[in-house]
């Protein structure tokens, strides 16, 4: 005989106000699941597709001691190293320090231009310009443009910045004897090919940095906050010994690791928290299956004198147990499909608003597809209870039962 899936369908209907609780509650589980996981996904990525031959030269003593600025000849001596440039963080704002914060880096434009090529793209030159030439063209007019930024993408799209726009940026680091605001010439717009690259960012020229402050603070110490390095393929190892060695005397010792251990230095500053998004992602999946057990349980109950009837008619107890787990599956799989809807709608907007602490924020596909299928898990577990309790009454006793 064929399955009666309109007696399925027709239980959902009729009892919409408890299965559209549970659906409800399956939503919340699966978009919470998918955002956590997302996180999740995040924080390695950043990690996993970091360089292995970018190293980051810091101070050993900590990451917020400065460099000499004569390391950078003496690191470029290292046998293995292709190009070296200065990283010093700004921490400049634009407008209000509250709403205006994002990272700035001062850098040598040569070699960060060369490190970089693999990692983004400028889709935006000087003056607007595009083209096959754009990385080029960009690269000499911030040599030639002492107050010349690179900006990322998403950066731009905040603030409504295009190239040729000047900005000014305050800064409570740097801080010049007058006062005055920073003025930086945007001159490319950049978007990123891998995680370690954050949009949110601008870059501009570390003598542009050096220059002003020793006009307007003869006495201020100017420092490399980091060195990247770019060492030759398979040389990392050495290269790291060599750069530790050279400075083991001082004096400033320094700390040499590759791009993938810094950034899973910063994912370790927050502890595990991988395991602990994990826990709790588990945790609200585990309660909401339990809740979805329940209801599969009031409607196996429902179903007890419909189930004789329909065995009574000569339909098997396999007939019997398809449609309750039918049902179970029908109601989780709705329930997965808002709640990936949820996860992907919102995806934007979580992005921003975590842009300072996950900027590489996205749902990928991948994690809307284990959210569903963890649904569908559910819904096929819950319905085996109440299935094999179906399955096993006899029509006479199903018959005489109040159901």
């Amino acid at each position: 005989m064929n399955i009666p899936w309109s007696l399925s369908l027709r239980h959902v209907r009729a009892h919409w106000f408890r299965n559209s609780l549970t659906v409800g509650a399956v939503a919340v589980a699966v978009f919470l699941f998918c955002f956590l996981v997302s996180l999740i996904v995040t924080l390695d990525a950043q990690v996993e597709e970091a360089s292995q031959d970018r190293l980051i030269v810091q101070s050993a003593v900590s990451l917020f001691v400065d460099l000499p600025l004569d390391y950078q000849t003496k690191i470029s001596g290292v046998a293995g190293i292709e190009h070296v440039t200065k990283w010093q963080w700004f921490g400049g704002y634009y407008q209000s320090p509250d709403q205006g914060f994002f990272a700035q880096f001062a850098v040598d434009p040569k070699p960060f231009f060369d490190m970089y090529k693999s990692d983004i793209d400028i889709i935006q030159g000087p003056e607007g310009s595009a083209g096959n030439d754009i990385w080029n063209e960009t690269l000499q007019a911030m040599l030639t443009e002492k107050r010349g930024a690179l900006i990322g993408k998403s950066l731009a799209e905040k603030w409504g910045w295009s190239a040729g726009d000047t900005i000014p940026l305050n800064c409570t680091i740097f801080q010049k004897s007058d006062g005055s605001a920073w003025d930086f010439v945007i001159l490319g717009i950049f978007t990123k090919k891998k995680a370690n690259v954050d949009e949110n960012t601008l870059f501009f020229r570390f003598d542009y940095l050096q220059d002003t402050m020793e006009a307007s603070d003869p006495d201020f110490p100017i420092g490399a906050g980091t060195y990247f390095v770019e060492a030759k393929p398979g040389s990392s190892a050495q290269v790291i010994q060599g750069i530790d060695t050279l400075f083991t005397n001082g004096p400033q010792r320094t700390k040499t690791t590759t791009e993938a251990a810094f950034q899973q230095s910063f994912v370790s500053m927050l502890g595990n928290l991988p395991l602990f998004l994990g826990t709790i992602g588990g945790a609200v999946v585990f309660a909401v299956f339990f809740s979805v057990v329940n209801a599969m349980m009031i409607s196996g109950r429902q179903r007890i004198r419909e189930s004789g009837i329909l065995k009574a008619l000569g339909f098997r107890d396999g007939v019997i147990g398809t449609l309750i787990v039918f049902e179970s599956l029908l109601i989780t799989l709705l329930g997965g499909l808002v709640g990936i809807a949820l996860a992907f709608g919102s995806g934007k907007g979580i992005q921003k608003n975590l842009q300072n602490f996950f900027p590489n924020f996205v749902v990928e596909p991948k994690t809307m597809i284990l959210g569903l299928s963890i649904a569908a898990i559910m819904g096929v577990i819950a319905g085996i209870t109440p299935m094999l309790n179906l399955m096993r009454l006899r029509p006479t006793d199903a018959l005489r039962s109040e159901g």
